[in-house]
């Protein structure tokens, strides 16, 4: 994998989030100020942005890629941009893609306080690596984090503002988990 290839896939990112904008947008509005959307086109935005023109190897894209998303603030600019940096890193490391996928998660964890079952980002992102490690593509991983993001409509808050309002969020899918399927989705190869 290469940088180009990293900012070609990203630019995908991108544009899959610019399509349902207005769905994460209100997702999140059900709990909180409605502009999950609007953050995350912001921070994609930012990443094609530094990646004009790419530089050649995967974990310098990654690492690029983090500062600029962690600029757009928020709690998605740190969690992301931890996200990315840690992928970046781990590639740079000689790790296997499975392996950056679970230091991006693992970053996530760490960076907002949170685990798998919280009815976070990390329930979409942590099944996605799963499916990696256990020697599957990127569609599997998109099936694992579009399951994992579904799955935390049922899950009982445990940060965030939807916290102080479970009834609330309850039946809506986490607007950060929804938004990483996106990223996962979008990240599959066009055949």
């Amino acid at each position: 994998m290469s940088g180009p290839a990293i900012a070609e896939m990203l630019n995908r990112v991108l544009h899959a989030t610019e399509t349902e904008q207005a769905e994460l947008d209100e997702l999140d509005g059900v709990a909180g100020d409605g502009d999950h959307g609007v953050t995350m086109v912001l921070g994609w935005r930012a990443v094609v942005a530094a990646l004009s023109p790419p530089p050649s190897s995967a974990g310098a894209a990654l690492r690029i890629a983090a500062e600029a998303f962690a600029g757009v603030g928020g709690s998605a600019g740190p969690l992301w941009g931890t996200a990315l940096l840690r992928a970046g890193r781990a590639l740079d490391s000689g790790a296997t893609v499975p392996e950056a996928a679970q230091a991006a998660v693992d970053g996530m964890c760490e960076r907002g306080r949170c685990a798998e079952g919280d009815r976070t980002v990390v329930d979409a992102m942590a099944p996605a690596a799963r499916a990696l490690a256990s020697g599957g593509d990127l569609a599997a991983a998109a099936a694992a984090a579009a399951d994992g993001a579904k799955r935390t409509a049922e899950l009982e808050p445990r940060h965030g503002r939807a916290a102080y309002a479970p009834e609330r969020v309850r039946g809506h899918v986490d607007a950060g988990a929804y938004a990483a399927a996106i990223f996962w989705t979008a990240l599959v190869p066009d055949d």
